[in-house]
């Protein structure tokens, strides 16, 4: 399965009225210039784990990826991503993993 590429909505002074879509079981991937941010809500009643990949090695060695929860019927925000969260392909494409996709959606938000 391929994961759901999120397009960045950018904050405008006069608002921006975000539109969430359901993540692919694979996870998401976004394009990131630091200036991104992924918004997670989970509907779901229970709590939902999210892992931002890393794609750097350190001396060939994977790095462990963080993870945080985001509890069952709350929401977060995660980012901006540095640049050791970008696949090595070139393309400053982050990937985020999510241990359910039932109830939730997300959006990619950027200044």
């Amino acid at each position: 399965m391929a994961r759901t590429a999120l397009t960045p909505q950018r904050f405008a002074t006069t608002g921006l009225l975000a539109t969430y879509v359901t993540p692919d079981a694979a996870g998401v991937s976004l394009r990131s210039s630091g200036k991104q941010m992924l918004h997670v809500k989970n509907a779901s009643g229970a709590s939902v784990t999210v892992t931002l990949k890393i794609g750097r090695t350190v001396q060939g060695q994977a790095v462990t990826a963080p993870t945080a929860t985001v509890a069952a019927g709350a929401e977060k925000f995660f980012g901006p991503f540095a640049d050791d969260y970008e696949q090595l392909d070139g393309t400053d494409t982050v990937f985020v993993d999510f241990s359910a996709v039932a109830s939730v959606t997300v959006a990619c938000l950027s200044l």
